[in-house]
C-alpha cells in the first residue's frame, strides 16, 4: 500500500510540473485501411434503383457500385445486334439480333424482375433469349453446361414463367414458355429461341403487375448455372403496346442499365475529415468530388487511366497511404482544444502523375507547359484558404505545382515530390476547415485544360495546452481519478466523442460511451477530451 501511494504522489508531482503539454496531431491517412497494394478507397458501395416506362408498363432497375459498378437486378433496354461474342460481355444483346419486326429498341431482363401495368387486360409480348444465354446453352462455358450433352441426349430445358399479380396478391393463372428444349426423344426436334416468339396472356385475366421466373435443368447448389436473362419486346395491353422505341440510349452506348445517383462517404485520419463523392449516371460512373485515398505506386503510366497516383509513386516521407483531391476541395478538423495555442500547422503537398505528365508532356486537353518554345509563362497553382468556425475566411496561402514564369527557364519546374507547405495564417489560434482553389495558366472554353488532380499527406498541426487549464471546467467530472480499469465521464450535455489522450497529445482511445475501459492503458495522467458542437472540453485523469 506505501508504494502504491508513492506512485500517486509522484505522477501528481511530475503534472504540476509539467505545466504546459504539446499536443501534435497528423493526418497522414496510414489509419485508414486499403484492401492491398495499388488500392483506391472512393465511395464503392451502395445501389442506383431507378425505373423507365414505354407505353402502360413501368420497368424497375437497379444498379450496384461495388465493384466498378454492375448492372444488379431488375430491367435494361438495349439495341445491341451482336448474335456472334459469347459470354458477359455480350449481356444485352438479343440473339434474334434485332428488336421484335427490326426494330432498334428491346428489354433485356434478369431473372424474378417485376412490370407494373397500368391497364388491365394484356394480349401478349413477344420473347427471344439473349445472345450470352443463348451460346452459352448451345456451346456451354466455364459456368454452364452444353444443352443435350456430349451425347445429345441429355433432356435439358431453359423455361420462363409468366405469373399474374392483382393488388399484391399473386394470381393462380400462369403461363410457361421455353426459351430451350432438350427433353425431346427425337433429338431433331430439340430448339433454342432465336426469333422473337410471341407469347399469349390473355388467360391472365384481370391484372397489375407481371413476374417473370426463370428455371433451369442446368442447377447446383448456388442456383441456375444457365446464364439467367432474356429479352422482350411489343408487349401489348388492350390499350398501348410497349415498344421501347420511345427510350433513348446515352450517347454513344447501345444499351442503357443505370440511372443516376451520387454517393458520398466521409474518411477521418487524425483529426481531419475528408469528403468524397462518386457520381453514376446513364452513360458513366465516375470519381467526382472530394478526397480518395490511395496507396498506388504507379508514377509512370500517362492519362487519366492514373488518376489515383503521387507523381514519385508514394506518400510523403516514404509512407504508404496518401490522399488524391479532386478539383476545388477542402477538409474540416475536429476535436482540437478551443483554448490551443497553436506551434505550427502544415501539410505535405505532390502533383498527382496524371496531371505532372500532362504539364510535362501535353495531352490530348491540355498543352505542353512552356510551349514549343519553352518560354510560355505557364503555372499550376493552388490557394489554399483557412477558416474557423460557420466558414469565418481568415486567410490564405498560395502554393506552385509547377511554375515556368520565371525569365530563367532553368528555374522551369513540376513538381515530383512531396513538398512541405507551412501555413502561417493560422498564428492567433486554431482553424476548423481548409479550402483548396485550383488555378492553371492552361484555360479554354470550359475552364482548366490542366487536370485538376493533386496530393496531399501529412497533414500535421501542433499546439501547447495548459495542463493546469484544462482541469478547470468545472462542467466535466471524471471519477474514480485516478483509476486502475474503468472511469466515467460525467458530463450532462449531448456529446459525439470522447478522446482519451496522453500528454505527447496522440489520442489513443476513442468512445461515444461515458464509461470507458482504460485497462489497457500505460499508467500516467491523461486528458478526456469530449468533443461538443459547440466546442472541446477538456478534464484530466491518471491511471493506475
Amino acid at each position: 500500500m506505501k508504494n502504491k501511494f508513492i506512485k500517486i504522489a509522484s505522477i501528481l508531482s511530475f503534472a504540476a510540473l509539467f505545466n504546459l503539454s504539446a499536443q501534435a496531431q497528423t493526418a497522414d491517412f496510414e489509419d485508414i485501411q486499403l484492401q492491398g497494394a495499388n488500392s483506391v478507397k472512393i465511395p464503392n458501395t451502395g445501389t442506383v434503383n431507378s425505373n423507365f416506362t414505354s407505353g402502360s408498363c413501368t420497368f424497375s432497375n437497379s444498379y450496384a457500385i461495388s465493384f466498378g459498378g454492375y448492372w444488379n437486378s431488375g430491367w435494361a433496354y438495349s439495341k445491341v445486334n451482336d448474335t456472334i461474342t459469347e459470354g458477359f460481355t455480350n449481356l444485352y444483346g438479343s440473339y434474334a439480333n434485332k428488336g421484335f419486326n427490326n426494330s432498334n429498341n428491346y428489354a433485356v431482363s434478369q431473372n424474378e424482375t417485376f412490370i407494373k401495368i397500368n391497364q388491365n387486360t394484356l394480349t401478349g409480348l413477344y420473347v427471344t433469349n439473349t445472345t450470352y444465354a443463348a451460346l452459352s446453352m448451345k456451346n456451354g462455358d466455364a459456368f454452364a453446361k452444353k444443352f443435350g450433352g456430349i451425347s445429345g441426349n441429355d433432356s435439358d430445358w431453359f423455361k420462363l414463367t409468366i405469373n399474374a399479380y392483382q393488388n399484391g396478391n399473386i394470381k393462380t393463372e400462369k403461363v410457361e414458355f421455353y426459351l430451350a428444349d432438350f427433353r425431346f426423344a427425337d433429338n431433331s426436334k430439340d430448339y433454342i429461341i432465336k426469333d422473337w416468339t410471341f407469347v399469349n396472356l390473355t388467360s391472365l385475366g384481370s391484372l397489375d403487375s407481371l413476374k417473370f421466373t426463370l428455371t433451369s435443368s442446368d442447377t447446383n447448389q448456388f442456383g441456375l448455372k444457365t446464364p439467367a436473362f432474356f429479352c422482350i419486346d411489343n408487349l401489348m395491353t388492350n390499350a398501348d403496346t410497349a415498344t421501347f422505341e420511345n427510350l433513348n440510349l446515352p450517347f454513344g452506348q447501345d444499351y442503357w442499365n443505370r440511372g443516376s445517383k451520387v454517393f458520398s462517404e466521409e474518411y477521418r485520419s487524425g483529426h481531419a475529415y475528408f469528403q468524397s463523392a462518386f457520381t453514376v449516371s446513364p452513360s458513366y460512373n465516375y470519381w467526382s468530388d472530394g478526397f480518395a485515398i490511395s496507396n498506388s505506386n504507379d508514377s509512370t503510366t500517362k492519362g487519366f487511366e492514373n488518376l489515383f497516383s503521387s507523381a514519385n509513386g508514394k506518400g510523403a516521407k516514404n509512407s504508404t497511404n496518401y490522399a488524391v483531391s479532386n478539383g476545388n476541395s477542402g477538409f474540416r478538423i475536429n476535436g482540437v482544444p478551443v483554448d490551443a495555442n497553436l506551434k505550427s500547422i502544415g501539410l505535405y503537398i505532390n502533383n498527382c502523375t496524371y496531371s505532372y505528365f500532362s504539364m510535362k508532356d501535353g495531352d490530348g486537353f491540355a498543352k505542353k507547359f512552356g510551349g514549343v518554345s519553352g518560354n510560355d509563362s505557364d503555372y499550376f497553382r493552388i490557394i489554399i484558404k483557412g477558416y474557423r468556425k460557420n466558414l469565418k475566411f481568415k486567410d490564405s496561402v498560395i502554393f506552385y505545382l509547377a511554375d515556368f514564369r520565371d525569365s530563367d527557364n532553368s528555374k522551369d519546374y513540376i513538381l515530383k515530390d512531396w513538398k512541405y507547405v507551412e501555413l502561417k495564417f493560422i498564428g492567433d489560434g486554431f482553424f476548423d476547415s481548409l479550402s483548396f482553389e485550383l488555378q492553371s495558366s492552361d484555360v479554354g472554353q470550359f475552364g482548366m485544360n490542366t487536370p485538376a488532380f493533386f496530393c496531399i499527406d501529412n497533414v500535421e498541426y501542433k499546439t501547447t495546452t495548459s495542463v493546469n487549464d484544462v482541469t478547470k471546467n468545472n462542467a466535466v467530472k471524471i471519477y474514480p481519478n485516478p483509476s486502475t480499469e474503468n472511469i466515467y465521464v460525467n458530463y450532462e450535455s449531448d456529446f459525439s466523442t470522447i478522446n482519451i489522450i496522453n500528454l505527447q497529445g496522440k489520442t489513443i482511445l476513442q468512445s461515444t460511451n461515458k464509461n470507458i475501459d482504460i485497462s489497457g492503458l500505460e499508467n500516467g495522467i491523461y486528458i478526456a477530451q469530449i468533443i461538443t458542437e459547440n466546442g472541446v472540453l477538456n478534464s484530466k485523469f491518471v491511471k493506475l
